[in-house]
């Protein structure tokens, strides 16, 4: 099968914990599907539907961590409509940071190359502040289905016996049909992270050979259709 292939580097990456936050906002090691979703949606201009890409496969890496302090923008939701509105408060925040990110896109859609070579907004790895370009052109490459391989840099479902990595909880994609309100999760899994400096092998359904990787490693390519 073909797969398009996409690289991006940027100087930060930012991927939010929706189940953590509380003082220091901490990353996650890698980014969760609903945000690769979120990047391909700001590229094209309009929400991108999970249906759209049935299925999407990533490798990230980065220089390492740190941590800065921002200001923020609070939140409220008004008591005779539900919908938010701004507070006049501002506050400061900690926040935890990826340091020169490298994510390498694999996707089953070939048609949304046009996204790539003609973006509506820039490209962001997490936050607007984020930003990020594509590096080379983007390309079809050839993915063979394989038994075993080595992984890295992704996301895995959990339970994974032949791999290490943190523990996630983690959502696919989300409901933003209703404007003003809350977005709701439509899709969450759990997943193990194994980051791109302690790679695995392991053995399971998903798993591609790749054109430009080296013969034993192989990605992961994610379901991201309804359950």
């Amino acid at each position: 099968m073909k797969l398009l292939h996409v690289r991006l580097e940027g100087w930060t990456a930012t991927f939010r914990l929706p189940l953590l936050y509380s003082g220091t906002g901490l990353t996650s090691p890698l980014p969760p599907y609903s945000t690769l979703l979120g990047l391909m949606g700001s590229l094209a201009g309009h929400e991108i539907a999970a249906g759209e890409i049935r299925s999407i496969g990533f490798v990230f890496a980065s220089e390492g961590v740190a941590v800065d302090l921002e200001t923020t923008w609070c939140f409220e939701a008004d008591r005779r409509t539900g919908r938010l509105k701004s507070k006049t408060q501002r506050g400061i925040a900690k926040r935890q940071f990826h340091v020169r990110p490298k994510l390498d896109l694999y996707l089953d859609n070939l048609n949304l190359l046009a996204i790539f070579e003609h973006p509506a907004n820039p490209p962001c790895l997490g936050r607007s502040q984020d930003l990020a370009w594509i590096v080379g052109n983007p390309e079809e490459v050839e993915a063979t289905p394989v038994e075993e391989g080595i992984v890295r840099g992704t996301l895995l479902p959990f339970p994974e016996p032949n791999a290490g990595g943190l523990i996630l909880r983690l959502p696919d994609y989300f409901d933003n049909s209703d404007l003003g309100y809350t977005r709701s999760i439509e899709k969450l899994g759990i997943y193990q992270a194994i980051k791109h400096d302690a790679p695995a092998r392991i053995h399971r359904t998903g798993l591609f050979s790749v054109t430009g990787l080296p013969n034993d490693e192989a990605i992961y390519l994610h379901s991201l259709m309804p359950s």
